[in-house]
């Protein structure tokens, strides 16, 4: 019996995996300008052997801090396959895996492997976490995987290969991304709802809370030193602009959140809480529970991007509903409908496919359709082949980095802000330089960042609700390139207007 359901779950893997290629090869591009950071990255580590830390081209000339393990990785990786494949192929893979580790939580949970089985499936489809890491360069498809290996160890940390386990996984995630300091968050809400609880604490479970506490704190202070010191406590906000910022943090109502996380996970889920927390006591559930206590309080004081924290819920709450789903089981047996058991199952089943699976392929082909398009891709080339090499491009915010990767230009803005002492000003300025009316409000602002060129596009057309700059027939612009995007060059300098 265990061979076959070990052999159904490398079957969902693998539709798990193939759904996502399907949709992440559909088209050559990626879905967010930060996929194209992380090829640069990729592209440098595999000239220099070290990451892109002193960049010349972003923000026409910046310095880059970031833990580069997830970096490395794929850059080892594309020395045996093409960089496009290897970026498209593996964070798929990684993100994929995140069933096995579903798995072992929900048998760990219901002692039942069916079950665990069924949520797995759960997993691979949770809307919000498929339309994030298909199609982007994500350091969250190794991330969260991570974090759920590192959450299945802390629970048998009375077995010795998982103690081992654990603290090699929390190193890793620690060289990967900040985003470990979650864990540490959601260890000690644990700790509290066991404390309030009345429960018995595992001294092995607070020594290693205690000892990753610490491990992480250090880690990260050490690493991010330079950070921490430049911007103080608003490094949390990544010195991101308000008017971006807002965007990042928006009003999700609780009906799209129930949407990107699966509709049946997140009402299953929302009655384990409301049972665990009010009529019975369990140790393991309370594990969970706390970790989402701990994200949606973070979402709620807007410490962390909302689309992060709503792919931590909906893992999380996944796994609610294994226990969810242990409990309807059993009710079932004990009454007169027991013959219809399979029927229940097979309606669960369909309810999900219909909830979650679809919302996913949705939120795909919606995410394709606002990728970098062939006609920007050409137009990027183009500046690539035809301009000089110190050339400086303007172009919007979510743009910045497309002109570093492709064109391989400088830019004035892209959406890496830290270490940025003007970003907030640049940012003004970047969006009077579309928007403006004025002819010498536009040249002083080019001029000031010694803009050669202007990068107009079809978001460009969207962010600002005109066709082209309000001053392209201006002398001082011309259009050098016509077709999807439109690119002009500035020729003027403020002397000359006056």
């Amino acid at each position: 019996m265990k061979k076959l359901h070990y052999a159904l779950l490398i079957l969902v893997f693998m539709f798990t995996l193939g759904s996502r290629l399907y949709f992440s090869f559909s088209t050559s591009a990626y879905s967010s300008d930060t996929a194209y950071f992380a090829v640069r990255q990729i592209e440098n580590i595999q000239q220099t052997s070290s990451p892109l830390y002193d960049d010349h081209l972003s923000f026409s000339g910046r310095m880059f801090i970031f833990p580069p393990l997830f970096e490395y990785l794929l850059a080892f990786l594309a020395l045996v396959f093409p960089v496009g494949f290897a970026a498209k192929f593996f964070p798929n893979l990684f993100a994929s895996s995140l069933i096995f580790f579903t798995y072992l939580i929900a048998r760990r949970i219901t002692k039942n492997s069916q079950i665990a089985l069924f949520t797995a499936f759960i997993s691979g489809f949770i809307p919000i976490f498929f339309q994030q890491t298909f199609n982007n360069i994500s350091v969250y498809s190794l991330v969260i995987p991570l974090f759920f290996l590192l959450l299945y160890s802390f629970m048998n940390l009375n077995k010795k290969k998982l103690v081992y386990c654990y603290i090699i996984t929390i190193i890793v995630l620690t060289l990967i991304h900040p985003s470990v300091i979650l864990f540490i968050i959601g260890l000690w809400f644990y700790l509290l709802l066991v404390k309030l609880e009345g429960l018995k604490q595992s001294q092995a479970e607070l020594e290693i809370v205690i000892f990753s506490t610490f491990f992480v704190i250090l880690s990260q202070f050490i690493m991010f030193k330079k950070v921490f010191l430049f911007h103080g406590p608003l490094v949390i906000w990544q010195n991101i602009p308000k008017e971006i910022l807002s965007n990042y943090f928006a009003q999700v109502s609780i009906l799209q959140a129930i949407y990107y996380i699966g509709i049946i996970p997140a009402l299953c889920g929302a009655y384990i809480i409301y049972r665990y927390i009010f009529k019975e006591k369990r140790q393991d559930i309370y594990l969970i529970v706390g970790f989402i206590f701990s994200v949606a309080l973070l979402l709620w004081l807007r410490l962390i991007e909302i689309k992060l924290g709503l792919m931590f819920l909906g893992v999380l709450i996944v796994l609610l509903f294994a226990q969810f789903y242990k409990l309807f089981v059993s009710y079932i047996e004990s009454t007169r409908a027991s013959k219809l058991g399979s029927f229940f199952a097979v309606l669960i089943f369909l309810l999900f496919i219909f909830t979650s699976v679809i919302p996913s392929f949705s939120l795909a082909r919606l995410t394709i359709e606002t990728s970098v398009t062939e006609g920007e891709i050409a137009a990027l080339e183009w500046i690539n082949q035809n301009t000089p090499q110190n050339s400086v491009i303007l172009a919007t915010v979510g743009e910045g980095n497309l002109i570093t990767a492709i064109a391989k230009r400088k830019n004035v803005i892209d959406s890496n802000f830290l270490l940025i002492t003007d970003s907030k000003q640049r940012f003004s300025d970047v969006n009077r330089a579309f928007s403006t009316f004025s002819v010498s409000e536009a040249v002083s602002i080019l001029n000031k960042y010694d803009v050669d060129y202007l990068y107009f596009s079809q978001k460009a057309e969207s962010s600002y609700n005109i066709n082209v700059p309000r001053y392209a027939d201006d002398r001082c612009f011309h259009l050098v390139y016509n077709k999807e995007v439109k690119i002009y060059k500035s020729v003027c300098r403020m002397e000359e207007l006056k």
